[in-house]
């Protein structure tokens, strides 16, 4: 969340990585017949992000596909 705070989406992290880490996740879940309903609320998510631009960006960086959240602006007072 500090990240989101700073609005500094500097990559530790990339939207695109969870991307594919949940996917791979759920397609392991998909073979064992494994319910993971967050895992896919959150791959949704994160695919949402991504295609909207913010691949290369922190994972943080998916709190901006919420609309109506009043985010923080790069170099803005606290």
């Amino acid at each position: 969340m500090a990240h989101v705070l700073a609005a500094d989406y500097t990559p530790l992290s990339a939207v695109d990585i969870f991307v594919k880490d949940l996917g791979l996740v759920l397609d392991m879940a998909r073979a064992s017949k494994f319910p993971l309903p967050l895992s896919s609320t959150a791959h949704q998510m994160f695919m949402q992000a991504s295609t909207a631009g913010h691949g290369r960006e922190d994972d943080s960086a998916v709190i901006k596909i919420f609309p109506g959240i009043d985010l923080p602006q790069p170099g803005s007072a606290d």
